[in-house]
């Protein structure tokens, strides 16, 4: 999926994309730079979008591990498909549901979890339940890496997460913010 075929099914879906651009390299590193890959053998990804996050994470993880990606785009979820890696589970499913496929794939904790869920623009029970569901199921050693566009959630991680590290990238479209979580 090209630049503008990516613009046009985020804009028919901004609510679930939360975006109109993909993620820059610059956004990505900083996403991915908190997390020991030598380590984590289960990842999870929410809003995997068009994937290219999901193909840094497949890069930089030990053959032996896993990556759970979550997106509901029906359009985003058969581009995630074209991926081949075995390590990779497409989940066309909500990112609430976290504990249920981790179950699915033979794990009860996810040693990182990165997301892309624009969270500003959920609701408030929405929110309640992801963060349920993520605080549940990340290891107490894990890290949780989540980027928005505006500081508007960061209260609310500050209150479910003892160490939240804000980090900003001006070198994406549009510029964002990465939260760095641990418990």
């Amino acid at each position: 999926m090209n630049r503008f075929q990516f613009f046009i099914e985020a804009t028919r879906n901004i609510k679930q994309a939360g975006t109109v651009t993909q993620s820059s390299r610059f956004l990505i590193k900083k996403m991915l730079a908190p997390i020991d890959f030598s380590q984590a053998k289960t990842i999870v990804e929410l809003g995997a979008g068009n994937g290219c996050i999901t193909r840094a994470i497949l890069k930089k993880m030990q053959p032996d591990a896993q990556l759970l990606s979550f997106e509901v785009n029906p359009k985003f979820v058969e581009l995630l498909k074209n991926i081949e890696d075995e390590r990779l589970h497409v989940i066309d499913d909500s990112a609430e549901k976290i504990p249920e496929f981790l179950a699915k794939y033979n794990s009860t904790q996810a040693d990182a979890i990165v997301s892309g869920l624009p969270l500003a623009i959920f609701s408030k029970e929405l929110n309640a339940s992801i963060m349920q569901s993520i605080i549940a199921t990340l290891n107490p050693e894990g890290v949780y890496t989540q980027f928005q566009y505006s500081l508007a959630s960061q209260g609310m991680l500050r209150k479910k997460f003892d160490a939240v590290k804000v980090d900003f990238t001006p070198l994406n479209v549009p510029p964002a913010f990465v939260y760095i979580c641990q418990k």
